[in-house]
């Protein structure tokens, strides 16, 4: 079995690396931004995944290919798993959740991007599709087609035009694939040309998702000098800023997601852990109430994903609650979750900590209840600094490995602050008028 010294040895660039077992076949590929702490984190069985437990029980080998860029690490990890077809890159993964772009084949090719690499139907056959991939990583994969139709303008349109797209008029489709047949030659002098040119993209961008870039800066260069010889300045001058485009693309190092802290990923696995979880908790939301004895209640949502905050999911919620006697934490706390619960658009957490003692523990899991989820609930007293998991069992914060207090702290902090901002801003108002 592996261990520390083995993964220390990685370089801190991007790149891929490959888990192999004792006869050197290659069990899994994965692709990080940073080599050294992706395989760190592989280091602490506890900071790992358990579906991954058995493939590092059979790893006695670790090898990686450090290269250029995040986007180098997504296409070659493509190419390496369609090479090799690991045993658990299959295992964990179902071909659902692989990215493939689909290239048909016809006098102006399409591209697509598609889970199932299933032949593209039109109304009248099927067309003949070649397909490129699998790719892992979906956002990273979107981020380079934007960025190749930019550089290589294709068609997306869906039906024939009369007269050229708008997409053409911005450069961004070369106007010849999509226009209908009778006022082709009309609208184009040179369509030939274009055709020609629509048919050398579409050979671009393939080389470039096959992992052969080079052959296309190649070929671009030659026609750039080609054209400087003939003194056609213009094409020229396009090409170099053609072939700036592209090397922009591999230079690119904030693509792919940043790995997970490994002191990160420790807190997450140490609450799966205490909770009894089936994974980690990949998106946890914390709750908070900030009113001065009832008046101008406010109620914050903050959420975190993977360990950190993802402040474009935050919300606040005025409280509507009208009492006499003073606060009343609970039942806020059940009018912001049932607020909460009815936004369907929101995805749901796997963790729900709310900030308060057994009380608001209690409140949260009748309405949690009333909209019968099971989603694990957990409530954070400041004063006792006592962690709440069911009615019956309650943890001194103290006592709770630090990677997991930080957490927990981190989560209920940022929620009391986002809630007392907007708070002071009520009470400031409400003394103004």
């Amino acid at each position: 079995m592996l261990i520390w010294e083995d993964f220390k040895k990685a370089p801190s660039g991007p790149g891929i690396y490959f888990f192999k077992d004792k006869s050197g076949k290659t069990l899994y590929i994965g692709k990080a931004q940073n080599l050294k702490l992706r395989l760190l984190s592989y280091a602490d069985l506890k900071m790992v995944e358990p579906r991954k437990h058995q493939m590092l029980k059979e790893a006695e080998k670790i090898e990686w290919r450090e290269l250029e860029s995040d986007i180098e690490a997504l296409i070659e990890e493509a190419i390496a798993i369609k090479r090799y077809k690991p045993q658990y890159n299959i295992l964990f993964r179902d071909d659902k959740q692989y990215f493939f772009v689909g290239i048909t084949k016809e006098k102006f090719p399409r591209i697509f991007l598609t889970h199932q690499k299933n032949k593209l139907k039109t109304n009248n056959f099927r067309l003949i599709t070649r397909y490129i991939g699998p790719f892992t990583d979906g956002g990273a994969l979107k981020m380079v087609m934007r960025s190749s139709q930019k550089i290589f303008p294709y068609c997306t349109c869906k039906e024939k035009h009369k007269r050229p797209c708008v997409r053409s008029e911005m450069g961004r489709c070369l106007g010849i694939c999509c226009i209908d047949e009778k006022y082709a030659n009309k609208s184009f002098n040179d369509r030939d040309e274009r055709e020609k040119i629509y048919a050398k993209n579409i050979r671009a961008i393939k080389n470039v998702l096959s992992g052969r870039k080079q052959n296309v800066f190649k070929n671009m260069e030659r026609e750039m000098k080609a054209a400087s010889k003939t003194m056609r300045f213009e094409d020229a001058r396009k090409l170099r800023d053609q072939i700036f485009s592209l090397e922009n693309i591999f230079r690119h190092r904030a693509i792919i997601k940043r790995e997970l802290d490994p002191e990160r990923h420790k807190a997450l696995t140490l609450i799966q852990e205490l909770l009894s979880l089936p994974d980690i908790p990949h998106r946890i939301e914390g709750y908070d109430i900030s009113n001065l004895q009832g008046s101008s209640a406010v109620g914050s949502m903050v959420v975190f994903k993977e360990g950190v905050p993802k402040k474009s999911d935050y919300r606040l919620f005025k409280i509507r609650l009208k009492t006499d006697k003073g606060s009343n934490d609970t039942a806020m706390i059940q009018e912001m979750l049932r607020r909460r619960l009815k936004h369907n658009e929101w995805p749901l957490p796997d963790l729900f900590l709310i900030d308060g003692g057994l009380g608001q523990f209690n409140a949260a899991k009748k309405v949690l209840q009333f909209y019968n989820l099971t989603t694990p609930l957990t409530s954070l007293a400041k004063r006792e600094e006592e962690l709440w998991i069911n009615p019956q069992k309650r943890l001194e914060l103290k006592k709770l490995p630090l990677s997991l207090l930080f957490l927990f702290q981190h989560i209920r902090d940022e929620a009391h602050r986002f809630a007392i901002n907007l708070h002071r801003k009520r009470r400031s108002r409400a003394c103004s008028n």
